[in-house]
């Protein structure tokens, strides 16, 4: 959903509070893994964030002494700079099958802001996850090699599944590890091309058609139409509501019993019979 322009906007996101951690706080313009699209991310306290825009029917914010009436925010989600990296070290692989320094990688993308990927991962030994690496002359240089590109993908599918076991939430504790791989394959699927999605989902023995699980994962507010209501009641409120329903069943059903054997009122003013 898109915001409108101009006025204040609410945004929520890592690294926004704080002092000077030596890290700029900027919004960069980087293409989508998936689509191939531009899309908007923030860099803040040396995080890379996707930003999504998300509003609700009849919402607004209190900002300081005023109120923002269009209640909508944008969300900032930490994303891994190596998914949106991949789509790049695949052109440079395309174009050339040789092993290319950092910089020159970025350079083929079509953003400016993309030379901030390199800055964010220089030094940190990650693109080693997705690519060989030679050293020569004191240089780095790399070459995508799909074969780490699985690995580091179902390495990461595992991770999640993991996290997803151990969060609050029981309704993922009740899916079968089919559903689940399922279910994590396809959140990962967000960032990657649809040949990537093919290939993991080939890797991780994923059928074609997926059965209907027994245990669906938990459905989220923000999925539901604006004007449908959600309410959720604390156990012990929900007793007493039921309750108090009881009752009012119990007193309406004696009341209709006590009139049944009553007579009408007209009953006593009908002319009497000659």
């Amino acid at each position: 959903m898109a915001a409108k322009a101009g006025g204040a906007r609410v945004l929520v996101a890592k690294g926004l509070v704080g002092g000077d951690d030596g890290h700029a706080r900027q919004f960069l313009t980087l293409v989508d893994p998936r689509t191939g699209l531009p899309a908007c991310y923030l860099l803040a306290g040396g995080c890379l964030q996707e930003l999504n825009w998300f509003k609700q029917q009849y919402s607004s914010w209190l900002v300081g002494d005023s109120v923002v009436a269009d209640g909508g925010m944008y969300l900032g989600t930490p994303v891994d700079p190596l998914l949106l990296l991949m789509p790049l070290l695949e052109k440079a692989r395309a174009q050339q099958n040789v092993f290319q320094d950092l910089e020159q990688i970025v350079s083929m993308a079509d953003s400016p802001s993309a030379h901030l990927l390199a800055e964010l991962l220089a030094g940190s030994g990650q693109l080693a996850c997705l690519c060989d690496v030679k050293q020569a002359g004191g240089q780095t240089y790399y070459r995508l090699n799909d074969d780490l590109v699985l690995a580091w993908l179902r390495l990461k599918v595992d991770q999640a599944k993991q996290w997803l076991l151990e969060s609050p939430a029981a309704a993922f504790s009740g899916m079968d590890d089919l559903g689940l791989t399922a279910y994590v394959s396809g959140l990962l699927g967000e960032y990657l091309a649809q040949h990537w999605q093919e290939r993991l989902a080939q890797a991780l023995d994923l059928p074609e058609e997926m059965p209907q699980p027994a245990h669906p994962p938990p459905s989220s507010d923000w999925d539901a139409p604006p004007t449908e209501k959600k309410v959720r009641l604390d156990p012990k409120e929900a007793a007493k509501l039921k309750a108090a329903e009881s009752r009012q069943a119990n007193k309406q059903a004696k009341l209709a019993k006590e009139a049944s054997g009553m007579r009408k009122l007209s009953s006593f003013f009908a002319p009497r019979p000659k």
